[in-house]
């Protein structure tokens, strides 16, 4: 899963995360939760759970699993709500957002949820709504940015904080002055989105890019609400936005380190496993590809000698050698320790044997300078080709085991094992 033999770097990425997180599996049940969940829900959460027990998202989260069942029944990628919550905190109003990691075959493979705390976004939200234009002061002492627009749509008021982080003028933000700040390709969203919620009087979200006073492009949540007039005609729109690129950040670096191996940063072994079925597929096309799978001679004398830090350099030089020996289509994977694969993709047999004798040849002759200590290096490699509809498994099996015999009969060597 996600979380297997996860190193401290990944974990803490998503501890560092403000605001409760979790990822489900395939099943809906809870794989990892971050600090800050602790935090809110200490009390909710069973003992079993830190253990590392999975449990069922329904058992710890029942007022979400409605909301779960339904963005898993459609194709959207995320899905953002929001709900009143009794927390270890007391009542508290969280922006739940429901996001698919997927792989790059937009194969869904786990749920992340992010519940941002914007308890003081909403309680400011009410005190705008009341507030009306008495109380336009108010606004410009906000933390938060806020907008309002007229009837027509027009934006007509911008608070403080938003001047200050746009560094514009109010009469340059007027109207649709503001959307000078936004990338074309955002504000053609925003402005299909706004277009909707103003016709139909009705609330609305978006994120998009804003250009800071320093020329930076943030990520901004956007919230806007109708509000009514004193007659309780509509009145236009007042919303606020905040600054959310932390949290973009975060999830695109989660969504990244799932499918990378944390200290070479290469694809690792969830990616192959995605990969290798496809390739499969393709034999029915009449395309062949090979699968290798590559262990370090001796590599253990490496760390005892010259310690795991070395050890460490060493396998990220190796993979940078072995990706500039292969053609740009070709994927390269850590499979974890001093274990590589390589997905070779419209080969045949005798392709096959030439590339393993190459790697072996060249590597053979090429020098590894760790901290002016130089290494050679060796290794034993099995080769399992991919003819047909054979499970993923058995190629990854027969691959294993050519490597394993490749090993036992004194390693600096390669076997090759013919799927068919």
């Amino acid at each position: 899963m996600i979380w297997q033999n996860l190193e401290d770097g990944y974990k803490s990425i998503f501890n560092t995360i403000p605001n409760p997180a979790v990822v489900l599996d395939l099943d809906g049940r809870l794989e990892a939760i971050n600090d800050a969940c602790f935090e809110y829900f200490q009390t909710q959460l069973p003992p079993s759970l830190i253990y590392g027990e999975k449990i069922a998202l329904d058992k710890v989260f029942p007022w979400l699993n409605n909301e779960l069942n339904y963005f898993l029944s459609v194709n959207n990628r995320q899905l953002t709500l929001e709900k009143e919550v009794e927390t270890f905190r007391g009542k508290v109003v969280f922006q739940i957002i429901l996001k698919k990691i997927l792989d790059p075959f937009d194969q869904h493979i786990n749920t992340l949820i992010l519940m941002n705390d914007i308890t003081s976004i909403k309680e400011a939200e009410k005190k705008v709504s009341r507030a009306r234009d008495f109380y336009l002061t108010l606004f410009e002492e906000f933390p938060a940015m806020i907008w309002r627009a007229d009837p027509a749509g027009r934006f007509n008021y911008f608070n403080r904080a938003w001047l200050a982080f746009t560094g514009r003028s109010l009469e340059e933000e007027k109207d649709l002055g503001w959307l000078a700040g936004v990338p074309q390709a955002d504000q053609e969203r925003f402005l299909k989105v706004y277009g909707t919620a103003l016709a139909e009087r009705k609330a609305f979200e978006i994120e998009f890019r804003l250009k800071r006073y320093d020329q930076q492009w943030r990520w901004v949540l956007c919230v806007g609400r109708p509000f009514s007039g004193l007659e309780d005609e509509f009145a236009g729109f007042i919303g606020s936005c905040y600054d959310i690129t932390e949290r973009k950040m975060q999830e695109e670096k989660l969504a990244e380190l799932a499918m990378h191996d944390p200290l070479t940063g290469l694809p690792n072994r969830r990616m192959l496993e995605v990969i290798l079925p496809r390739l499969i597929e393709e034999t029915e096309l009449g395309k062949t590809s090979a699968l290798f799978f590559i262990d370090l001679d001796n590599f253990k004398e490496v760390n005892d000698n010259f310690g795991h830090q070395v050890g460490d350099e060493l396998l990220i030089e190796l993979g940078r050698w072995l990706k500039k020996q292969l053609r740009e289509g070709d994927l390269l994977v850590r499979l974890g320790g001093d274990e590589f694969a390589i997905l070779l993709d419209g080969l045949a047999l005798k392709e096959a044997e030439n590339i393993a004798r190459r790697l072996l040849e060249y590597a053979a002759n090429h020098q590894f300078i760790i901290r002016s200590n130089v290494f050679k290096v060796n290794f034993s490699m099995g080769v399992a080709l991919i003819t047909d509809k054979t499970e993923a498994e058995q190629i990854i099996a027969r691959a294993d085991q050519a490597m394993y015999q490749a090993k036992v009969q004194g390693g600096n060597r390669y076997l090759i094992s013919v799927v068919s």
